[in-house]
C-alpha cells in the first residue's frame, strides 16, 4: 500500500526517471533482496542504514550503493532509504547515481547516514575551442558541435576524416574513393558556392590550412590517434571570426597533449584485410563465344579458347597494417607529448599501394608562476604512393573473357594484345593485367606544419592577456611514371618517363597576436570578455616543369617547356574583434567583426567586412522552469552573420598577365625561332563572393542529461557567385571569364541526439542519432550560358534558376508498348520535328542529396564494449551508363557499343543522343552499415601493462536500389575505385 500510494502522488515524468534507474540496473531485484537478508549481519560486519536525497531534499530512488572494491552492494528504494552490511566498520562506500556526481564516502563507524547527491554539471562546464579562443559549453551562442575522441568508433580508420564521418548534422563526409590512403572531402549545410571550393577551413591547433597541393590532403596526413576532438563552426555567427575563409564552415582540430603525471607509453597496432565487396555483372567466357556464334558472320576476330575473369586477375584481398606509439607525461615544468606512426596499406587494386610515417611533438611548458603559458606544436608525414592504373577496372569488365591473360610473344612485355586496331577500334582495348604491371606510377608527399603559441597574463592585470601565434605549413611533391617501351598504349611514343623531380611545393606563414580581456562585473550580475586582434598568411606555391622522355631515356623536344617553374603567391591581411557579454547568467550577447584584404583581387575590392552577432537564452534559469526537474538544461539560439569567399580563384586573375606558348608554337625570322607570347583573361572587378546565415537553434537536456541533443534551423544566402561564364569573342582574350554572378540559397534544419538509456556500474548503453534536411536552390544568375539553361557541371549537370546545385540535364527517353526503351528515340520536347539539345529538358533532380542521417550505438558491458553505426543518404540521384560507349566484342561492328556487361534487355547506346538518356538516371539514396566492433579490456597486466583488444568490420552493406556498385563515391562510373569492405584486429597496450 505504502509503494501505491507513493506512486501516486509522483508525476509521469518522476515515474519514468524511477523506472529508467530500477530497468537500467541488472541486479535491482538481486540487491534488494540481498538488502533483506543483511538485516543480520554476521559476525564482523558493520550494519549501516540511510537515505539518498538529490540536492533539493527530495528522496533518490535507484541510487546505487556499493563497497569499494567489491560486489557488495544494493539500491535506495523509493523512499530513497537503503540498508548494507559492510565487512568492516570502516569500508569506504560509493554512490551513484545516474546525472548525479558519484561519491566515495567512509563511514567512520556510523549506523545512519544521510547522503546528498548533487547534479553532475560536466557537460556544461566543458570547454570548447572556438576561434580565437575557448568558451564553456553551456555559454556558446553559435551552432557548434563537438566530437571528441571519447566519442570515436572503436574500428580502426587511416584517414583522420573517419573519426567524425556521420556523426554531426549539417555534416557530409564525402569519400572520394576506396583507393589506399583515399581521402575525403566535407560538405557543411549544403555548401555555399558553385564555381569557387565548398571545402570548409581546416585549423590544427591554431594553424589555418591551406588546401593541400600534393597527395589526398592535410586530413590524410594526420594520425587519426594523435587527434583530441574537433571542433565544427556550422554558422555564420560562429565562423565569422575567420571572415573571408569561413562561407562554407570551419573545422577546428584540437591535437593530444602532454600531462602533468608521470610518463605514460600508449602503442597501438592493427591489421585489416580489405576486399572486394561485390564484383560488376558481366558475361562469362563461355556466354561470350555462344553469343560470338549467335552474331556468326559479323564476327571478323573469332573468339579464343581461354576462360579469364579479369576482374579476378586485377583484384586482390589487400593487406593493412598501422602502428602507432606515443610517450606523454612531464617533466618539474615540462608537459610534453611525442609520437610516432606508420602505416602501410596495400589496395584491392593490384600493385596499389599507400604507405605513410607520421611524427609529432607538443610542449607546453609555463612559466612566471603560470603567467606565461606556451604551446609548442610540431608535425611532419612522409607518404610514398603506388599508384594503380585505374583505368584497368573499367577495361577488366570490357576485356574479351575468351582470351588469355599472358603469352610467350614478347612484343608487348609478354601479355597477350590485340593490334589490328585500324580495321575495328573494338581492338583497341588494353589487356588491364598489363595496366598495372607495365605501368608504374608514384607519388610522393613530404609535409611539416608547426606552431608555436604563448598566452601572457599581465602580471598588473590578470585579465588581459596577450597571444602571439606564429606557424607554418610546409610540402613538397614528388611525381614519377614510367611505362616501357612493350607497354601497348605507348607504342606510338615509345614509352614515357617523367623527371623524378619535385613537381609543387609550398610555404605557407602566418603570424597571428591578439589582446584578450575578460571582467565580471558583480555589480550588474554580469561578465565579459573582449578579443581584438591581428593576422597575416602568405601563401607559397612553386610548380616545377619537366620534359618528358622516352623510355630508353631520349629527350621528346616537343615536351620541353618554356620556363622551368613558376612561383605564384597570395596573401590575406586580417583584422578581427570578438565580444562576449553575459547577463545574469541567463542572456548572453556574442559579436564578431573581421576585415580582410586578400591580394586576389584588385584594390578597389580587396578589403571585406564580415560581421555577425548572437543572442542566446538560457532558459532553465528561468523561474517557470527551473523546477521542472526532468528537464535539465535548455537554451534558446539565434545568430546571423556574413562571410566571405576567395578559394578557388587564380592567384592574378584581376591584373593584365601574359603567357609564352611552348617549342610547338614559336615564330621563325630568318634562322632565329622566337617564342610567342599571347595575353591572358583578366578581370579587374572581381570582388568577394558573399554568404549570410541566419540560424535559430535550441538546446535540451533531459533526465539529468541522460538525453541531450539540439535543433537548428538555417539559411543561407550566398551572392555575387564566382563563377566561369561564357563571354562574347573580343570581349576578352578567351572564350570564358569569371566574373561574379547570381546567387544561391541553402534551407535546411539539423537535429542531434544523444542518449544513454542504461547506466550501471557495470553496463553503458549510449545512442547517438542525426538528421538533416537541407533543400538548394538556385535564385539568381544574372549571366547565362548554353542556350539560356545556365551553366553547366559536366555534360550532364547543370545549375540553372530554380533549380538545386547539379541538377541533371538529359533528353526524355520513348519506351515502346512493353516498357523497354526504344533504340535511338528521344522525345521531341518542342515538337518542331527536329531532335536537337532544345529537346533536353532540366529534370529537377539533384546529384546532391536532400537528407542525410547517422545512427551509432555501443553497448559496454564490464570489460566487454560493441558497437555499430549507419549512415544514409537520401532524395539524390546518380547518372549511371554501363556501356560508356565502350566497345569490346572483338570484330562485331553492327554496335559499337556490345561488352562484356552487355544483356539484350538494354539497348546499345549508339545514337549521340542516348549518352543523355534519361534511361540511365537512376535513384541514388541508400543506408549503409558503416562498421561494427566487438572489444574486450583486459585491464591491468603484470600490475603495469593495460592490454585493449579489438575485432571490427566496416562497410558492411549497402541498401539501394542503384544498379551499380556503390551510389556514394562511384557516382555512375564503372572506373571508380570501389570502396572494400575491411575486417580489422587492432591491439592498444598502455604502461
Amino acid at each position: 500500500m505504502r509503494k501505491s500510494f507513493y506512486l501516486k502522488n509522483l508525476s509521469p515524468l518522476r515515474i519514468a526517471m524511477v523506472a529508467v534507474a530500477l530497468c537500467g540496473t541488472p541486479y535491482a531485484i538481486q540487491a534488494s533482496s540481498s538488502a533483506v537478508e543483511q538485516n543480520a549481519p554476521s559476525k564482523g560486519q558493520h550494519k549501516i542504514t540511510g537515505t539518498v536525497k538529490d540536492e533539493q531534499g527530495t528522496p533518490l530512488p535507484g541510487v546505487h550503493i556499493k563497497v569499494q572494491g567489491t560486489t557488495l552492494g544494493t539500491i535506495t528504494d523509493y523512499n530513497g532509504q537503503f540498508s548494507l552490511n559492510l565487512p568492516n566498520a570502516g569500508s569506504p562506500i560509493e554512490i551513484s547515481f545516474i546525472g548525479y556526481q558519484t561519491q566515495l564516502l567512509s563511514t567512520g563507524g556510523k549506523s545512519t547516514l544521510m547522503v546528498k547527491l548533487l547534479p553532475d554539471t560536466k557537460k556544461l562546464d566543458e570547454v570548447i575551442v572556438v576561434g580565437y579562443g575557448t568558451r564553456k559549453a553551456k555559454d556558446l551562442t553559435g551552432n557548434i558541435s563537438t566530437v571528441s575522441s571519447r566519442d570515436f568508433e572503436k574500428a580502426p580508420v587511416t584517414n583522420a576524416e573517419a573519426l567524425i564521418a556521420n556523426k554531426i548534422s549539417g555534416v557530409q563526409v564525402l569519400p572520394s574513393s576506396g583507393k589506399p590512403g583515399a581521402g575525403s572531402s566535407f560538405l557543411i549545410q549544403g555548401g555555399a558556392s558553385l564555381n569557387a571550393s565548398n571545402n570548409p577551413l581546416i585549423v590544427i591547433d591554431g594553424l589555418p590550412i591551406e588546401g593541400g597541393n600534393n597527395g589526398p590532403g592535410i586530413l590524410s596526413q594526420l594520425n587519426p590517434s594523435d587527434i583530441e576532438n574537433f571542433t565544427v563552426l556550422k554558422d555564420a555567427s560562429a565562423s565569422a571570426i575567420y571572415g573571408s575563409r569561413a562561407s562554407n564552415g570551419v573545422i577546428l582540430i584540437t591535437t593530444k597533449k602532454g600531462n602533468k603525471g608521470k610518463m605514460t607509453i600508449d602503442f597501438t597496432s592493427n591489421m585489416r584485410v580489405s576486399t572486394l565487396r561485390e564484383k560488376v555483372s558481366v558475361l562469362s567466357a563461355d556466354q561470350y563465344r555462344a553469343l560470338a556464334t549467335e552474331l556468326g558472320s559479323a564476327m571478323k576476330v573469332a573468339p579464343g579458347t581461354a576462360n579469364t575473369d579479369w576482374q579476378d586477375q586485377i583484384f586482390q584481398n589487400a593487406l593493412a597494417q598501422d602502428y602507432n606509439l606515443s610517450l606523454s607525461g612531464a617533466t618539474k615544468t615540462l608537459p610534453y607529448r611525442v609520437s610516432f606512426a606508420y602505416t602501410n596499406q596495400d589496395g584491392i587494386l593490384k600493385t596499389g599501394n599507400y604507405e605513410r610515417a607520421t611524427a609529432s611533438v607538443n610542449l607546453n611548458p609555463s612559466f612566471l608562476n603560470d603567467k606565461l603559458k606556451v604551446n609548442l606544436n610540431l608535425k611532419g608525414s612522409y607518404e610514398n604512393e603506388r599508384i594503380a592504373n585505374q583505368s584497368a577496372i573499367w577495361g577488366a569488365t570490357t576485356f574479351d573473357p575468351t582470351q588469355p591473360v599472358r603469352v610467350d610473344d614478347q612484343t608487348y612485355g609478354g601479355y597477350f594484345q590485340y593490334t589490328d586496331f585500324k580495321s575495328n577500334p573494338a581492338l583497341t582495348n588494353i589487356n588491364p593485367v598489363s595496366m598495372l604491371e607495365q605501368v608504374n606510377e608514384r607519388n610522393k608527399n613530404f609535409r611539416s606544419l608547426g606552431n608555436i603559441q604563448a598566452d601572457y597574463s599581465f602580471f598588473f592585470l590578470p585579465e588581459l592577456h596577450l597571444n602571439v601565434n606564429a606557424g607554418y605549413d610546409a610540402s613538397r611533391g614528388q611525381y614519377t611514371y614510367f611505362a616501357p617501351a612493350t607497354y601497348f598504349a605507348q607504342l606510338l611514343s615509345g614509352g614515357k618517363k617523367y623527371n623524378g623531380n619535385p613537381s609543387a611545393s609550398s610555404f605557407n606563414k602566418l603570424f597571428e597576436s591578439y589582446l584578450f580581456y575578460s571582467k565580471e562585473l558583480s555589480n550588474l550580475k554580469s561578465k565579459m570578455d573582449v578579443t581584438a586582434g591581428y593576422s597575416y598568411n602568405d601563401f607559397l606555391t612553386t610548380n616545377y616543369y619537366y620534359p618528358t622522355y622516352s623510355a630508353d631515356g631520349t629527350l621528346i623536344a616537343s615536351s620541353v617547356p618554356t620556363y622551368a617553374f613558376d612561383k605564384p603567391s597570395h596573401s590575406i591581411v586580417s583584422f578581427y574583434g570578438r565580444l562576449n557579454y553575459t547577463l545574469n547568467d541567463k542572456y548572453l550577447f556574442t559579436a564578431t567583426v573581421r576585415d580582410d584584404a586578400s591580394s586576389r583581387f584588385a584594390d578597389k575590392h580587396r578589403w571585406g567586412i564580415f560581421p555577425s552577432m548572437a543572442l542566446a537564452w538560457k532558459m532553465k534559469q528561468e523561474s517557470f522552469l527551473k523546477d521542472i526537474k526532468p528537464l535539465s538544461d535548455l537554451k534558446l539560439r539565434m545568430g546571423y552573420g556574413i562571410t566571405g569567399q576567395q578559394d578557388g580563384l587564380a592567384n592574378y586573375y584581376p591584373i593584365k598577365r601574359y603567357t609564352t606558348y611552348g617549342l610547338g608554337s614559336q615564330y621563325t625570322i630568318g634562322n632565329t625561332a622566337y617564342t610567342t607570347i599571347f595575353p591572358q583573361v583578366y578581370n579587374p572587378d572581381l570582388k568577394w563572393e558573399q554568404t549570410s546565415t541566419t540560424n535559430i537553434g535550441l538546446d535540451y537536456a533531459f533526465l539529468n542529461y541522460r538525453i541531450t541533443g539540439s535543433l537548428n534551423f538555417y539559411n543561407k544566402n550566398t551572392k555575387d557567385l564566382l563563377n566561369a561564364v561564357t563571354v562574347p569573342y573580343g570581349y576578352s582574350f578567351s572564350s570564358t571569364m569569371i566574373k561574379n554572378i547570381g546567387s544561391m540559397e541553402n534551407r535546411g534544419v539539423e537535429l542531434n541526439i544523444k542518449a544513454t538509456p542504461v547506466k550501471t556500474e557495470d553496463l553503458t548503453w549510449d545512442l547517438g542519432f542525426n538528421a538533416t534536411y537541407n533543400k538548394n536552390k538556385i535564385t539568381k544568375l544574372s549571366l547565362i550560358d548554353d542556350s539560356s539553361v545556365g551553366l553547366f557541371s559536366d555534360k550532364i549537370l547543370v545549375n540553372t534558376v530554380g533549380s538545386a546545385y547539379n541538377t541533371f540535364y538529359l533528353y526524355h527517353q520513348v519506351y515502346d508498348k512493353n516498357g523497354k526503351p526504344i533504340e535511338d528515340q528521344m522525345l521531341d520536347v518542342n515538337g518542331d520535328g527536329l531532335l536537337n539539345a532544345k529537346d533536353r529538358y532540366v529534370t529537377g533532380k539533384s546529384s546532391t542529396p536532400k537528407y542525410l542521417l547517422g545512427f551509432n550505438t555501443n553497448l559496454q558491458y564490464k570489460k566487454w564494449s560493441v558497437g555499430t553505426s549507419f549512415h544514409a543518404n537520401l532524395g539524390h540521384y546518380a547518372y549511371y551508363m554501363p556501356q560508356e560507349n565502350s566497345v569490346a566484342m572483338t570484330g562485331w561492328t553492327t554496335s559499337q557499343n556490345l561488352n562484356t556487361s552487355y544483356y539484350k534487355s538494354q539497348f546499345h547506346n549508339t545514337d549521340q543522343y542516348e549518352g543523355y538518356s534519361d534511361y540511365y538516371l537512376q535513384n541514388a539514396s541508400f543506408l549503409k552499415m558503416d562498421n561494427a566492433y566487438v572489444g574486450y579490456d583486459f585491464g591491468k597486466l603484470l600490475h603495469k601493462v593495460s592490454l585493449k583488444m579489438n575485432l571490427s568490420v566496416q562497410n558492411i552493406f549497402t541498401i539501394t536500389k542503384f544498379t551499380g556498385l556503390d551510389p556514394e563515391t562511384n557516382s555512375g562510373y564503372q572506373n571508380a575505385y570501389p570502396v572494400p569492405r575491411v575486417f580489422a584486429f587492432g591491439l592498444n597496450m598502455n604502461f
